[in-house]
């Protein structure tokens, strides 16, 4: 019995031994299950609660045949003790394989269950994966913007709002890119990268927008463009979206009452709005507000059928008033809808509405919100609309928008006759497309005119035109702005200190209207600082990239003169800062007490109020523009911020503004020299040019150079003027073609205007062009490849760390030293900087190892330290970017020649210059232009010399050297 008992103290051990890890890896297992449904729980909406239920009791259905196959095991075990106890005579080796066989049985389940429950895992990750929508770009575009690649990933849905670029072992939220709306239904992630990025695969992580987590299953890879492209128009993120552009458009404006806020809304357009009534029976449930030149109507549907006629005023007014002045419904889809005129948003609208079932009136209020209003089309008709294109050679003059039920186009006339096709995509598209998919021209009063397809408004169309004298297709860019009106947003009840919130600190409604226009805005009256509460009632849009940003501070300058007290009028005024969208004026100088104060002007009225000299200043008046008087230092550079409202939520734009006052020079005890700086002339400057805001020094000695002129300023800056046309066919071209003489002048906001002498004498007599003309004058010169083509280019050499007046950048090149990163695309060249020890500072050339002339850089292009990106006009872009190239200095090559190979004309070589320049100007790279080869003689050409001693820094050993040929 003893014997027995041993027996079954040992049976009894092995049978807990196997049934103890049978249960431990049930919990495991659950614990598992558990991660799964947290999993599920996670991607919500993305499974069904019917599939997730069926996931449950399939495994409740394995645990159920697992816990019937333990519990057979365990009662088998409890009948083999029964029988060792019933039976002594049982021998030893029969327990000890019935032991064996029962727990390799055991395992054998443990094994089978744990394979099945992983594979259910990995089946329910997989299909809760597949109910996620992966994510797709539509199409990854990369531009060259302010030197910079700028990539633009397109989607067709909404499922991802956000990316980050990055492994997604690291994000970091501060470089999340969040997703703008566009045109194909989904959103545009726009960010920077660098030029090694290009053509490679870069990871990103997205983020699911209904989850609100990162999608961090899988690692996500896009597909970088091999190049990056130059935009024929460059524009801001905001511009290029079409949410800013309504201060181009021609406004019609209407009275809008002080203190009140505006919109601009397109004329003929219709928006979608939301309308608040404040009441369950009279619930408006679809808005769409109808803009006109005369106003604003909106059609509003009901919730409910139970109102046959709504009056725009009281019930009492409507129970005596005539049925004729009653508004019915229309019955649309099983709703009635009500057309009611809207004399102002955000502003409760008084009506009555009449009651069939009670034939009685009672009174509502409708307040339609501006906030979130979404242009939805063009009301079917012709509408007279502006279009710009950036290029000079491509000029829009006249444009109409048809709109019809299919859509938009319109019918754009060219200033010239020079093009015989557009075709709708980029010109290396249309060199390849069928001639059937070309858009003739249409000849109209000796005009060329183009039909076009148009998708959006306010938004870059990419054209390409075909020149019929090159027989060669060019990349354009077209943007129709429509005529706006001007409409009353409601009572403006923010505080200026604090934009964006109303006396009771809840956000407001903002001012935009949508992807193709609307802008917001606050007008007030009143003189001095007194001019009333004037901010703007902003709350959060979600289509605005902007984010309400006010806390811009100004340092207090020097204001102090010794002028007498008056008013004077500025002999000069440059500014720079924002778009360019909006410019800004200086139309007087009031001295008092011994302090200067400007009156200046933004051309636009959504400036709510300037920070200058460390003051906050409220507008003096507003209308179409916006008016200021603020201290000032003069002859200086100051910093101001402006506040606007046209993005939707108060935005602060900071800017530099340079106040020229001659008088106030003379008193001070300096010089006063000439009346200004022309930046386009026909000779070299005889005698230094005034540049305001720059003392004039002394001039560089010249002996034999006919080509060039150096002049000196204070703090080391240098104005070099290099000949561009003297012995090319551009001389003297306007005289040889009959065309009427030009001279320039200098605008009062420091921009050159070309005139006619005729032009000249009538605006003696006329008053002064208004702000927004002005404004107009100064954008039209930002593309600063135009400065190349102007008879006499002019430089201006910077030292390091030395600020310049504002806006010189816009009249003239502006070589900013070091010059360590130059790219050189002659050897000739080469051999000069080598004479004045400069050629540490060349980083590329033109040349391969095996063709270089020049030793020392051949060397260097054999241990990479100088990059061979290939010739001026087809460089690789990547590397300049890569190497950050801070100038290009070329040779002849690339100005008009009489005897071109290719028989070209001056306009078409003139036109390959400006081609090949603009891309430079886009990466922000200066092109110095070497004419040195066509000077008379070899004293002349080596006093060249003296130019790469100016723009490389070393001045005294290239006058040593030059001096030591002349002996």
């Amino acid at each position: 019995m003893k014997r027995n008992s041993k027996k079954f103290l040992a049976l009894f051990m092995a049978v807990a031994m196997s049934v103890t890890p049978t249960t431990a890896l049930y919990a495991e297992e659950m614990n598992d299950a558990d991660k799964l449904q947290n999993v599920g729980e996670q991607l919500k909406n993305t499974e069904t609660e019917e599939n997730h239920q069926d996931i449950v009791n399939e495994v409740d259905k394995k645990e159920d045949i697992e816990k019937k196959s333990q519990e057979d095991t365990v009662q088998g075990t409890q009948d083999e003790i029964k029988d060792i106890q019933n039976n002594d005579s049982l021998t030893e080796v029969q327990p000890e394989n019935k032991l064996s066989e029962e727990t390799e049985q055991t395992k054998e389940i443990q094994k089978d269950k744990a394979q099945e429950n992983e594979s259910q895992k990995n089946t329910f990750q997989e299909e809760a994966e597949q109910l996620v929508e992966a994510f797709k770009a539509e199409k990854v575009e990369a531009v060259i913007l302010n030197g910079k690649i700028q990539v633009t990933v397109s989607t067709n849905n909404q499922d991802y709002d956000k990316i980050y670029i990055g492994k997604k072992e690291a994000i970091d939220q501060a470089q999340e890119v969040t997703g703008k709306e566009n045109s194909l239904g989904g959103f545009d992630f726009i960010f920077e990268t660098e030029a090694e990025n290009l053509g490679q695969k870069l990871q990103f992580v997205p983020h699911l927008k209904e989850q609100n987590v990162w999608y961090l299953e899988k690692d996500m890879y896009l597909d970088m463009p091999e190049e990056a492209q130059f935009p024929e128009l460059l524009t801001s993120v905001n511009e290029a979206s079409g949410a800013n552009l309504l201060s181009m458009a021609e406004v019609q404006a209407i009275e809008v009452p002080a203190g009140h806020k505006s919109v601009e809304l397109i004329d003929g357009a219709s928006y979608k709005a939301t309308a608040e009534t404040g009441e369950s029976m009279f619930k408006v449930v679809d808005c769409v507000v109808k803009s006109t030149e005369s106003g604003m109507t909106a059609v509003i549907t009901l919730s409910g059928t139970g109102y046959d006629y709504l009056y725009m005023g009281t019930a009492e007014e409507a129970a005596k008033a005539d049925q004729s002045s009653y508004i019915k419904y229309k019955e649309v889809g099983g709703k009635y809808t009500y057309e009611i005129p809207v004399e102002a948003l955000n502003t409760g609208i008084k009506v009555a509405s009449h009651s069939i079932r009670k034939n009685k009136w009672y009174d509502r209020t409708i307040t339609i919100s501006s906030d979130g209003m979404k242009f939805q089309k063009l009301d079917e008709g012709e509408y007279n609309c502006t279009a710009e294109t950036g290029e000079s050679m491509f000029k829009v003059v006249d444009c109409v928008v048809k709109s019809t039920e299919s859509g938009m186009t319109a019918m754009i006339t060219l200033s010239g006759t020079g093009y015989d096709y557009l075709y709708m995509g980029t010109a290396e598209e249309a060199a390849k497309a069928d001639q059937s998919s070309y858009i003739k021209y249409k000849e109209v009063g000796g005009k060329y005119t183009y039909e076009i397809p148009v998708e959006a408004l306010n938004t870059a169309i990419k054209v390409s035109s075909h020149s019929i004298r090159k027989n060669k297709w060019y990349d354009r860019t077209v943007t129709i702005i429509p005529k706006t009106t001007k409409v009353d947003a409601g009572e403006n009840k923010s505080d200026p200190e604090n934009p964006g919130k109303d006396d009771s600190g809840n956000s407001g409604s903002s001012g935009n209207p949508g992807g193709t226009g609307g802008s917001s805005n606050s007008t007030g009256s009143g003189s001095g600082t007194n001019a009333g509460n004037n901010g703007s009632q902003n709350g959060n849009n979600s289509d605005n990239q902007y984010s309400s940003s006010t806390n811009g501070t100004t340092s207090r300058v020097n204001t102090s003169t010794r002028l007498e007290d008056g008013t004077y009028k500025p002999d000069g005024f440059l500014w720079s800062g924002g778009t360019g969208k909006v410019g800004i004026t200086c139309s007087q100088i009031r001295i008092s007490g011994g302090q200067a104060y400007a009156t200046i002007t933004f051309s636009s009225s959504h400036y709510q109020y300037v920070k200058a000299n460390g003051s906050k200043y409220l507008p003096v008046s507003q209308g179409g523009s916006t008016t200021f008087e603020i201290p000032v230092e003069l002859n200086k550079n100051n910093k101001i911020i402006g506040m606007t409202t046209a993005m939707s939520q108060a935005h602060e734009i900071t800017y530099s503004i340079f106040v020229y006052l001659a008088g106030a020079q003379a008193a001070e005890g300096s010089s006063v020299i000439g009346a200004g700086m022309a930046s386009e002339s026909k000779k070299l400057d005889q005698e230094a040019p005034s540049i305001i805001g720059l003392e004039y020094q002394g001039e560089v000695e010249l002996n034999h150079a006919q080509y060039f002129k150096i002049y000196e300023y204070e703090q080391g800056i240098k104005l070099l003027e290099i000949d561009l046309a003297s012995g090319t066919p551009r001389e003297n071209q306007e005289d040889e073609s009959g065309e009427v003489q030009q001279s320039t002048e200098m605008t009062q906001n420091g921009r050159i205007e070309t005139k006619t002498t005729d032009q000249s004498k009538k605006e003696e007599e006329q008053t002064e062009d208004s702000a927004s003309e002005a404004s107009q004058n100064q954008s039209e010169q930002e593309d600063k490849s135009e400065l190349y083509l102007n008879n006499i280019v002019k430089y201006l050499i910077v030292p390091e760390g030395v600020e310049i007046p504002v806006g010189l950048d816009k009249e003239t090149i502006v070589i900013q030293q070091p010059t360590d990163k130059t790219y050189v695309a002659s050897d000739v060249i080469l051999d000069k900087l080598e004479q004045l020890g400069a050629l540490n500072q060349v980083k590329a050339v033109a040349s391969e190892e095996k063709d270089c002339t020049n030793e020392i850089i051949k060397n260097a292009l054999k241990d990479k330290s100088v990059d061979s990106i290939g010739k001026y006009d087809e460089p690789d872009y990547k590397k300049l970017i890569k190497d950050e190239c801070n100038l290009t200095v070329m040779d002849t090559e690339i100005l008009p020649k009489e005897d071109s190979e290719t028989q070209e004309t001056l306009e078409d070589q003139l036109n390959t210059m400006k081609e090949i320049l603009s891309k430079y100007d886009t990466l922000n790279i200066p092109v110095f232009i070497d004419r040195s080869i066509d000077e008379e003689d070899e004293l002349a050409q080596a006093e060249w010399l003296k130019v790469y001693g100016a723009i490389f820094g070393c001045e005294d050993k290239a006058e040593a050297i030059y001096a030591e040929l002349t002996k």
